[in-house]
């Protein structure tokens, strides 16, 4: 054995080049390496690369949803920025969810505006918009991935 995978029985399929190209090897070596694939993409979750950026105005949030696609829950990662103030249209919940986060110290005032300083889970992408934006937006429409598609792009929040 060659350690935790018994890399001894692997087999190679090799071009006229002498490049490998593939891999052979037993079921039981494939059932381990999917496990620890499975482990590594637990693990990782915490650190995930956000998918989605929201600018508006001085603030710029990156993120990823999470939860089932029709109904999403929306990861916010530590670094975003929200704009501090509101409009009169903020919906009080919003108002007073930004000063729970306040006192929970996610958000931190930075001047005019506020920083999270952990990840924070909102119930929706629109909850989590709004939050940043300081008015009211539809977070289906405001997230936007690296090649300018929104979640509903994407097909989330569609009914099934």
């Amino acid at each position: 054995m060659d350690g935790p995978f018994e890399l001894s029985k692997v087999n190679f399929v090799i071009d006229g080049d002498g490049h490998k190209t593939a891999a052979i090897l037993p079921i039981e070596l494939y059932q381990q390496l999917l496990s620890l694939r499975e482990l590594v993409l637990e693990s990782g979750s915490q650190s995930i690369s956000a998918e989605y950026t929201f600018s508006v105005k001085q603030a710029v949030a990156h993120g990823y949803p999470t939860g089932a696609k029709n109904k999403p829950g929306f990861m916010v990662v530590k670094g975003s920025t929200a704009n501090g103030g509101g409009a009169e249209s903020l919906r009080p919940a919003v108002l007073a969810l930004r000063e729970q986060l306040l006192a929970e110290h996610v958000l931190c005032r930075q001047g005019n505006e506020y920083e999270f300083m952990r990840d924070y889970q909102f119930s929706s992408p629109s909850s989590a918009a709004c939050l940043i934006a300081g008015n009211a937006r539809s977070g289906l429409d405001a997230w936007l991935d690296k090649w300018g598609r929104s979640l509903k792009d994407r097909g989330y929040g569609k009914k099934r």
